[in-house]
């Protein structure tokens, strides 16, 4: 199987500085897109982070009727107002999905002064209006050396009325990807002590760390897109391939999505999501150029 990737020129959603908004809540960093169709609109929860000192990191929403045009809306999803609850300091990296007439929201959350990522869930049925969890952060750091630090950056794909949640793990420095599995979202449990996915060895394009993955099925084989980074810090996307989505290997043929030297994304293209919208194959992803994070979009043609 050959994938073919053609990169749309320009960003779709840039950075709030880009346009003078240095106050918004992505004013520097707009990046970790997950989009969703209803009722023939689209809905991209990003990441966002403002200018300042600290780590606070916010939940950002933006719509659109034709992918390449966005419009940014209110945040969907606050920080805790205490200061010791567990995401008073830090909400980033939603996953949204649906199941049943619901929609649910999986996204990281860390409270102030103590920076330590764990995975809550919030649900929705309109996709604006959302309701956290009482029992958040329903996945926590585990016992394992590799996820001592955070779990985060996660994903979901269900089969069989089962939940495979793939997470990255933090030991502190570097991320690796593990997997959970559950009847619910509320009864996740490791399948395994060690890492589905593996950083590189010295040398490769991804030996200090792999996060984000993302699963979809075609032709009956699990595909895993994920993101690497270099010894270099150079970000761009893997993919990995399973029949069971538990054994997983990495492509021969990685990075299947480079950066593109002298652009907007010149160091990085990476943290994304992948789409299919009316049988075509998308891939939002994040892009750095040399200082703030945008949202760019690519096509994906399998061969």
């Amino acid at each position: 199987m050959t994938i073919k990737i053609v990169k749309i020129k320009n960003p779709i959603i840039k950075a709030g500085i880009e346009s003078f908004k240095l106050f918004s809540k992505d004013a520097l960093w707009a990046y970790h897109p997950c989009v969703i169709a209803k009722d023939g609109k689209y809905y991209m929860f990003y990441t966002g982070k403002k200018v300042g000192k600290g780590i606070a990191h916010y939940a950002c929403l933006a719509t659109s009727d034709n992918l390449e045009s966005w419009k940014k809306e209110k945040s969907p999803i606050d920080s805790g107002k205490n200061k010791n609850e567990w995401d008073s300091d830090f909400i980033a990296h939603p996953f949204i999905f649906k199941d049943g007439n619901k929609y649910y929201m999986l996204y990281d959350g860390s409270r102030k002064g103590n920076w330590l990522e764990e995975i809550g869930l919030a649900e929705s049925s309109d996709l604006v209006n959302w309701k956290k969890d009482e029992k958040n952060p329903i996945f926590k750091v585990g016992k394992n050396w590799w996820e001592t630090r955070h779990v985060s950056r996660c994903c979901v794909f269900k089969e069989k009325d089962i939940y495979y949640l793939f997470y990255a793990g933090h030991d502190g420095q570097r991320e690796r990807i593990g997997l959970a599995i559950g009847k619910s979202l509320l009864t996740l449990k490791r399948a395994s002590e060690k890492p589905v996915l593996d950083v590189g060895y010295k040398g490769e394009w991804d030996e200090k760390s792999i996060s984000d993955p993302k699963i979809i099925k075609y032709k009956g084989t699990y595909l895993m897109f994920y993101s690497g980074i270099s010894g270099e810090g150079i970000e761009r996307v893997g993919l990995a391939k399973s029949k069971d989505l538990k054994s997983w290997k990495k492509s021969e043929k990685n990075p299947i999505l480079n950066v593109s030297r002298g652009k907007w994304d010149a160091i990085s293209a990476t943290r994304g999501d992948i789409k299919v919208f009316d049988d075509k194959i998308y891939f939002f992803y994040s892009g750095k150029g040399k200082y703030f994070y945008n949202i760019g979009m690519a096509k994906l043609f399998f061969k």
